[in-house]
């Protein structure tokens, strides 16, 4: 008696053909198709929540595995209902290969943005240099590209690719020090002590400048027209560094000039030699 209301013919028409066990399976698909979706955002709001991302930072890479999931689920339940899927997919075959390379770029961008957002290796505040010289503070991330803003307070969009796949340097976040320096060159003739002396004075006294680590000064070498030195320190104010080193350079030049320290300029010396013919 089951076998017979198992075997019965719910719809009969060409090549579907649905029985009442057919029916129950179906149904046994979809409740487990939309079980594992529904587990799946879970484990995507846990996994948030302990990252501190907002629903729209792994929302959209949820809605692709949901679709995925999905996919799965309506292949097997038209298999069940005698739909040949491997002719549907052959048919659409050029199809699918368009799309792939149409959204390849984006599914990038996609994955690129979930490992940056998950391993959290850029986030807000975080300084980046980009390859070719540009600095860049980061004020958002998002799932394919990332915002930020250059020295300029210009609003730049870079895809998050990019930042996994080309060679960027990382300044840290905006709350860590980092170390620069500062070429400075004084006249021959100067007392290499009392310059570093006071190139040292005058970057203690700037706000700026960080006192551990101590900032140091180096004589680097003998130039044409200078004794040439480097001073270096650290500072926590990396996006608008610039700004520091004009500063330190006005504060280093009053302080020479209150002390007769000259910076030089490029000389040269011209000898005329005359041969003098009777």
């Amino acid at each position: 008696m089951l076998d017979k209301i198992l075997s019965y013919d719910l719809i009969n028409y060409h090549s579907i053909h649905i029985t009442t066990e057919g029916l129950l399976k179906l149904i046994i698909v979809w409740a487990v198709t939309k079980l594992i979706v529904i587990l799946i955002k879970k484990a995507f709001k846990i996994s948030g929540k302990k990252r501190s991302l907002e629903p729209e930072e792994w929302m959209t890479f949820y809605i692709i595995i949901k679709y995925f999931v999905w996919l799965i689920g309506l292949t097997v339940m038209l298999n069940i209902i005698g739909v040949n899927v491997t002719m549907l997919v052959a048919g659409s075959s050029a199809l699918l290969i368009g799309l792939g390379i149409g959204i390849q770029q984006f599914l990038y961008d996609l994955f690129a943005g979930l490992i940056l957002l998950f391993e959290k290796k850029i986030t807000i505040g975080t300084i980046i240099e980009l390859p070719e010289g540009k600095v860049i503070k980061i004020t958002n991330v998002k799932m394919r590209f990332s915002e930020g803003t250059d020295r300029d307070d210009i609003k730049i969009i870079i895809p998050n690719s990019k930042l996994l796949s080309n060679q960027i340097n990382f300044w840290e976040h905006n709350r860590s020090k980092s170390r620069f320096s500062l070429d400075i060159g004084v006249a021959y003739g100067s007392n290499p002590e009392l310059v570093s002396d006071l190139i040292m004075r005058a970057v203690t006294e700037h706000k700026d400048c960080s006192k551990k680590p101590k900032p140091f000064v180096r004589l680097v070498n003998f130039g044409d027209s200078s004794l040439n030195f480097t001073l270096f320190f650290w500072s926590q104010n990396k996006f608008r560094i610039n700004q520091t080193k004009s500063d330190l350079n006005k504060g280093i030049l009053q302080i020479f000039t209150e002390n007769n320290i000259q910076i030089p300029f490029p000389q040269r010396d011209i000898h005329i030699i005359q041969d003098f013919k009777k």
